[in-house]
């Protein structure tokens, strides 16, 4: 496995590595995460950007431009065998794609890990408060919009210059 194989998985672990879904972390002997353009050719895969067979991680674009939130979504597949090597594949059979509770985990694990996005000034002032949607989407929120109607209470970002800017202690 090359180089940019290692460090994306390294770095999919480590922020699976902070959620508790299982017993034991994943566990990371056998895994291997390969590009399979051709793969993704093929009908019934059209739809997807990456799928896993067992320790198998197969995307389609190249290894070093695989989107690190669908690396982290691949792997926590990787994680859900690990845990449940039978009930995990067969949940596709009954239940499906869009709503099976596999999927919905691994989505879950790729938003609830992702770095948060960097707004500027506003990420070292004391006034700001990040806001997480229900979809996963992080806005941040101004404070001093409550007392000062000049300010606006999500600014547009990256904030480059404030006057109300106060730095955290």
């Amino acid at each position: 496995m090359n180089a940019a194989a290692q460090a994306k998985l390294a770095q999919a672990k480590a922020r699976l590595d902070t959620l508790d879904l299982y017993p034991r972390p994943v566990r990371m002997r056998r895994v291997r995460l390969v590009s399979a353009p051709w793969l993704f050719r093929l009908p019934w895969f059209r739809r997807f950007h990456g799928y896993t067979m067992w320790d198998l991680i197969l995307v389609r674009a190249p290894v070093a431009e695989a989107g690190d939130d669908l690396v982290t979504h691949e792997l926590c597949h990787v994680w859900q065998m690990q845990h449940h090597p039978v009930a995990m594949p067969l949940s596709y059979v009954y239940r499906g794609y869009r709503d099976n509770p596999n999927e919905v985990q691994a989505r879950q694990a790729a938003e609830t890990t992702r770095a948060l996005p960097r707004f500027g000034l506003c990420d070292s002032c004391r006034h700001q408060r990040l806001v997480r949607t229900a979809r996963g989407s992080v806005f941040t929120m101004c404070l001093r919009a409550k007392t000062d109607a000049s300010f606006p209470k999500y600014p547009r970002v990256p904030v480059t210059a404030c006057r109300g800017h106060e730095p955290r202690s």
